[in-house]
């Protein structure tokens, strides 16, 4: 999941940058611009934690000095740790050990190699962290020693717990100064200082844009549980895995009996989002053997995918209608929205891989007659997969698709525009002669939107350069990244559906000089010129039914430079006209867009 999401990160970087230049058309002062900016900056904050922790993989050291210095956590042979000495023992007596070498031996039995480091602070119980890239060492707090001192039997099943996390390397990802964890803490504060105080200013102020901004706020209100849902559930299953390895190992009793001696986590409202509740895990522990139990805890991720995918469709709903869209329209975008996500996002198949593949892996022994670590039912798994399986089925069905027509295609007040003339209920004009209805037909080719940008007007050298000369040989590339993405006119939303449908497309560079791609309403490009790497390409597309005409211009600039990646920057602009006659009364409508992208290919063998 860490490398599928490392590969949208370009296209990420650039959707978060471009948002909020449409809205200066809007607002002379930039006070809409100001506030998009930093809509975009809190959407930007995950993605940075993303990284974050990246980086935290790739240097446990670094982050093994952060832990102990913010921590106080120091070696048991420390001069500030060593404990006070004790008398000495009477003639045949064996000296009692102190709690630390016990830990340290314990450790040792079930870890051998682990490091154990000593803290007097009083907010935690115990923590695991990498001290480089195979060693791991774990955090004892106070709270911990005392349990140890007076049942330990407890303390041993929160070590236990500990050791848990470290047989799956969990460690490099969670426990201390874990960046995901970091993102759970901070998150609701971020979004109290950069979204609802800038937004409710521009409310105060009576800017021109807060309607529109609305329509961004409500995108990032509902992006915030969306971001929270994967990390919590995979900090929730790593933390019920944990649970199951040190109740498995000392008995769920010994486990519950130590997390109602010590509930982990710190103590604040938000330690519920990256550490489940204790009536949670006492539930889980004490039937972790159950195939409820294990259903429950298998299904955690995809479940938490299914709930970001429903709340991407309640937030963008709202958006839609704010932004001008009606309310049939709305529900259609969105269901077809989701059917996309459904199909194009490749979490969803990359979980069902992995529930596919895991009984390769976890349970084949089991089933062999042996006992691997974490015995599960095949019923279990089995059911585990039908669940993704069933949400990619309905997916694929064609159960809506999207509207023909845009999103935003009728007037700026979203009702068509009806035609001056209004006849008379005998089908005669206004001055009694007779008249016949006006027939039922498609209007007129829309003209082109006027204003729109050129990549010839950039390059003074293009016009009346030299004739393109074909392509050496048909080459093929695919979209890696879509670096950019900004609305020239229409809106964001619009911009954005365009770069997701470019996103992942298939580009050929055909004998000719032409350019197509596999994704509809992409009309066939046309070479006008060629210049050492740059091509400068153009094409035109017309689509008309019953009652409508929409044409499709596309402008192409492409970029094969043999030191960088190839780059295809695009200006694409739609413009449709339609016409119905109701009653003998005809009405017409039109309406136009237009984006600006910049995408980075990779040419294909």
């Amino acid at each position: 999941m860490l490398l599928l999401f490392m590969t949208q990160v370009p296209s990420l970087i650039g959707h978060t940058f471009g948002v909020g230049t449409g809205l200066g058309q809007f607002d002379g002062a930039h006070r809409g611009r100001f506030v998009t900016a930093m809509l975009s900056l809190t959407q930007f904050l995950p993605l940075f934690f993303l990284l974050a922790a990246v980086i935290a993989i790739f240097a446990p050291r670094m982050r093994c000095h952060f832990v102990e210095r913010c921590y106080g956590l120091l070696p048991p042979d420390h001069p500030l740790m060593v404990p006070a000495a004790r008398p000495t023992p009477a003639p045949g007596e064996v000296p009692e050990p102190h709690f630390h070498d016990r830990m340290k031996s314990f450790l040792n039995e079930y870890a051998p190699g682990t490091q154990l480091r000593l803290s007097t602070q009083s907010g935690l119980s115990a923590r695991v962290y990498p001290s480089s890239w195979r060693g791991t060492r774990v955090g004892v707090f106070a709270p911990l020693v005392h349990l140890w001192e007076t049942d330990v039997e407890a303390a041993q099943a929160v070590l236990l717990h500990e050791l848990g996390h470290l047989r799956r390397g969990e460690q490099h990802v969670a426990g201390l100064a874990s960046p995901f964890t970091t993102l759970v803490r901070v998150w609701p504060y971020v979004l109290a200082g950069m979204v609802a105080l800038p937004v409710t200013l521009l409310f105060v102020i009576g800017d021109a844009t807060a309607r529109l901004t609305l329509a961004e706020v409500v995108l990032v209100l509902f992006s915030v549980p969306k971001v929270l849902l994967l990390v919590v559930a995979a900090l929730w299953s790593a933390e019920l895995g944990a649970d199951r390895y040190a109740a498995e190992a000392v008995g769920p009793g010994t486990l519950v009996r130590a997390l109602r001696r010590l509930e982990q986590g710190d103590r604040g409202g938000l330690a519920r989002l990256y550490h489940p509740p204790v009536r949670v895990r006492i539930w889980f522990a004490s039937r972790g053997e159950s195939g409820r139990a294990q259903l429950l805890l298998t299904l955690l991720w995809p479940a938490a995918l299914l709930a970001q995918l429903l709340l991407a469709m309640l937030g963008a709903m709202p958006a839609y209608v704010l932004l001008g869209a009606s309310q049939d329209r709305a529900t259609r975008e969105v269901l077809s929205l989701a059917h996309d996500t459904l199909t194009t996002d490749p979490a969803w198949w990359a979980t069902l891989a992995a529930v596919l593949v895991w009984p390769l892996a976890t349970g084949v022994r089991s089933w062999a007659g042996g006992r691997p670590a974490f015995p599960v039912s095949p019923r279990v798994y089995a059911t585990a997969a039908l669940f993704p399986a069933v949400v990619l089925l309905v997916g694929l069905l064609p159960l809506t698709s999207r509207p023909a027509e845009d999103v935003f295609a009728d007037g700026p007040d979203g009702r068509a525009t009806a035609s001056t003339g209004v006849p008379s209920h005998g089908g005669g004009s206004a001055d009694g002669t007779s008249t016949a209805c006006p027939s039922r037909s498609a209007p007129a080719d829309p003209p082109r939107p006027p204003g729109l940008p050129s990549f010839t007007r950039e390059d003074p050298a293009a016009p009346g350069g030299p004739a393109p000369h074909p392509a050496d040989g048909p080459r093929t590339f695919r979209t890696l990244n879509v670096t950019s993405v900004e609305s020239l006119s229409g809106s964001k939303v619009q911009a954005q559906d365009l770069g997701d449908r470019l996103r992942g497309a298939r580009w050929t560079l055909h004998s000719d000089g032409s350019l197509s791609a596999d994704v509809a309403g992409v009309p066939v490009l046309r070479s006008t010129r060629v210049s050492d790497t740059t091509r400068w390409l153009t094409g035109r597309r017309t689509e008309r039914t019953d009652v409508s005409a929409t044409t499709t211009w596309m402008e192409a600039r492409l970029v094969l430079d043999t030191h960088q990646p190839p780059r295809l920057d695009v200006i694409r602009a739609a413009a449709q006209a339609m016409r119905a006659v109701v009653d003998c009364r005809e009405f017409t409508s039109t309406s136009s867009t237009a984006q600006r992208l910049s995408l980075t290919l990779g040419e294909e063998p």
